[in-house]
Order: C-alpha cells, then sequence, then structure tokens
C-alpha cells in the first residue's frame, strides 16, 4: 500500500495502544524487523486476541472502569479530560479547580495549562494528530 486514509480523530492516542501490539504495528507499517518475520507475528497476534475474546463469549473480557479517572486529584482528571477530549465533567471539574484558586486566572495558569502542555508534548512528539488535538 502507498497510501490510505484514516480518520485520525477515532484514532487511539499512541501512549493508548498497548503492548505488544504497539510494537507489532510499528514492525508492520515500518517494514521491518529483525528477523523479517513482523507480519507473521502480527497475524499471530491478532489470531490469539481473537481467540481470547471468543472464549471469553459475549460481554467477557477484561472490566474496565471507564470512570476511575474521575477519582483522581482535580488538576490529573482536567489533563486527562483535555487529552481524551472528554468534555462530559468539564464545567463540574473548572468549578472545583476554580474554589481552590483565588483568581480564575489561576485556575487556567495552573491545572488546565498543565494539561494543554501534555496535549502539546504529545502532539510535537507526533502522538497525537491534529484531529484528535481539537476534537469538539
Amino acid at each position: 500500500m502507498t497510501m490510505g486514509i484514516v480518520n485520525a480523530g477515532a484514532m487511539p492516542i499512541y501512549e493508548d495502544i498497548e503492548q505488544p501490539m504497539r510494537d507489532y504495528c510499528e514492525e508492520v507499517v515500518l517494514n521491518h524487523s529483525a528477523d523479517g518475520g513482523h507480519v507473521e507475528r502480527l497475524l499471530k497476534f491478532a489470531e490469539e486476541e481473537k481467540e481470547k475474546k471468543e472464549r471469553a463469549g459475549p460481554g467477557g473480557g477484561k472490566v474496565v472502569d471507564k470512570l476511575e479517572w474521575r477519582t483522581k486529584p482535580v488538576g490529573e482528571r482536567l489533563t486527562h479530560a483535555l487529552v481524551k477530549g472528554i468534555a462530559e465533567f468539564v464545567e463540574e471539574d473548572a468549578e472545583e479547580a476554580r474554589q481552590m484558586f483565588d483568581t480564575n486566572l489561576e485556575v487556567i495558569e495552573g491545572p488546565l495549562m498543565t494539561g494543554m502542555n501534555v496535549v502539546g508534548d504529545l502532539f510535537g512528539a507526533g502522538k497525537m494528530f491534529l484531529p484528535q488535538v481539537i476534537k469538539p
């Protein structure tokens, strides 16, 4: 393949791709591995993952609490929401942060800017793409 069209806004953030899948995908996309067996490794891994899901049955597999991040301190919650593009709790978390500071500007210069710095670092490192950064 010489070209492909993807919806980068729907792609996971690079750091969120679990190992060893990330390594297998990198080897295939870059067409490079020490032994030349990268395609076979990815296919074997995909088949093993498919079998695991089939054995687990419907609704089986790992149980993940998608709101676990809500138990973290407000600064970490704001950063998580900015990186993941989650707007659902933004007003609640921003108000909680506002109560911690003397001025609204301190909220912007503090936890919100910290979160945006993380987004900027991921974008600068090529681990987030523009559609993910400006996700509505």
